[in-house]
């Protein structure tokens, strides 16, 4: 006769193999996903790598990127890693980081590209998947850099993976004029 903690320990152990199994097709998934991206892109491999998540899933800026993915588990039921896009042209080069999450469903993966959820077929091609996580990327790279709004608009910076808008700072001019100006309060009032 086994004892209440036999069985508990028995089903933490088949829990845990069941998560390790669970870990290990996420990881090959996660390597067949780069491949054929990789290949949807007509990149060649170095051009697409993994980098390191930490546990708020943002980049580990001084790790390096490899061949081998990373998991990361998400609160979410998802795990995530991440993908390193390299652009380098003449004296150019501009990294562009990618949070993937998957998590297994029955017949298919639903992978989270950034902020955009969609669905990956275990049977069959998968060109619309990957047309719709380029051009998500694509989007962002045609969005002019420079757009002027107001008297001085704004200068975007990338952060984590997103675009920043920062306000750009105020014009000397209008520093010195309000600067000028009588404020409540003063003598002059």
């Amino acid at each position: 006769m086994t004892t209440r903690f036999q069985d508990l320990q028995a089903k933490a152990i088949a829990w845990c193999k069941d998560f390790e199994q669970y870990k290990d097709e996420c990881i090959v998934f996660a390597q067949r996903l780069r491949v054929e991206f990789i290949d949807h892109l007509g990149a060649r491999s170095g051009d697409v790598e993994f980098h390191a998540l930490d546990e708020r899933l943002e980049r580990i800026t001084d790790e390096r990127s490899s061949l081998w993915p990373r998991l990361q588990v998400g609160d979410d039921g998802f795990f995530y890693f991440g993908l390193t896009l390299f652009f380098r042209a003449d004296a150019h080069s501009l990294d562009e980081h990618i949070r993937v999450g998957v998590q297994k469903s029955r017949n298919h993966w639903r992978v989270r590209w950034n902020q955009k959820e969609s669905t990956y077929s275990t049977t069959g091609a998968n060109s619309a998947f990957f047309d719709k996580v380029t051009a998500i990327t694509l989007e962002k790279f045609s969005t002019p850099f420079r757009r002027m709004k107001g008297q001085l608009g704004f200068v975007p910076m990338l952060q984590s993976d997103h675009h920043v808008v920062v306000p750009a700072p105020p014009s000397p001019v209008a520093a010195a004029g309000a600067a000028d100006a009588p404020q409540e309060g003063s003598a002059g009032s």
